[in-house]
C-alpha cells in the first residue's frame, strides 16, 4: 500500500471519499459530518499546506482513504489537561478509510505512517480529537495507545481529546 502527498489534482477524489465516509457514518447514527464539515476549501487547504496523505486504488486511481498531520490545534484544546505539554506537538486530523475498504488495517497503517513521519520531523507527542458517539474510533484509537486526556466541544457534540508521546531519536 503506498500512502503519497495529496496534490490539488487528488482533491475531487478526496471529496468523493469524504462523502462517501460521511454518508456511511450517518447510516450508523453517527452524525459526525456534513456539507459543512469537512469541506472542499478545508482539503484544499489541506493539500496546499502539504498535511494531507492519501491512499489511491491501484485500479481505479480513486480515494480509498486520507489523513492529515500538521500543528493545527483548534482553540478549544486550550480547554484540555494535556498529560503531555512538548515543545513539538503534530495533529492527526480527518482519517477517512472508504467503507468498501474497511476492515483491510488501512486505517492502522495510515496511522502507523504519521506517526513515523511525526517522529522523523522531530515531534515530541500526537494529539487528536475524536467523536464521542463514535464507539468504533473512540476504540480503535485506545488500541493504537492514545490516552484521553479531555473532552472538547464542536458543532455536532461532543469530542475526547486523544494524545500519545513519541519515542523521538535525536541524531
Amino acid at each position: 500500500m503506498d500512502i503519497i502527498s495529496a496534490s490539488e489534482k487528488h482533491l475531487e477524489r478526496v471529496c468523493r471519499l469524504c462523502r462517501s465516509c460521511s454518508a456511511h457514518m450517518f447510516s450508523n447514527q453517527i452524525d459526525q459530518w456534513d456539507e459543512i464539515y469537512p469541506d472542499r476549501k478545508v482539503f484544499l487547504d489541506d493539500i496546499r499546506s502539504e498535511s494531507l496523505y492519501l491512499v489511491l486504488d491501484d485500479g481505479s486511481g480513486e480515494a480509498i482513504a486520507c489523513i492529515v498531520i500538521n500543528e493545527e490545534q483548534d482553540p478549544e484544546y486550550k480547554e484540555v489537561s494535556w498529560q503531555y505539554e512538548r515543545e513539538r506537538i503534530a495533529v492527526i486530523h480527518r482519517l477517512m478509510v472508504h467503507p468498501q475498504y474497511e476492515g483491510r488495517g488501512i486505517a492502522r497503517q495510515m496511522i502507523r505512517y504519521v506517526e513515523e513521519l511525526a517522529q522523523s520531523r522531530k515531534y515530541e507527542a500526537i494529539r487528536l480529537d475524536v467523536f464521542e458517539k463514535n464507539p468504533k474510533a473512540v476504540s480503535f484509537y485506545h488500541q493504537l495507545g492514545y490516552q484521553i486526556a479531555g473532552k472538547v466541544r464542536f458543532r455536532k457534540g461532543e469530542f475526547l481529546c486523544c494524545e500519545k508521546l513519541l519515542q523521538v531519536h535525536y541524531a
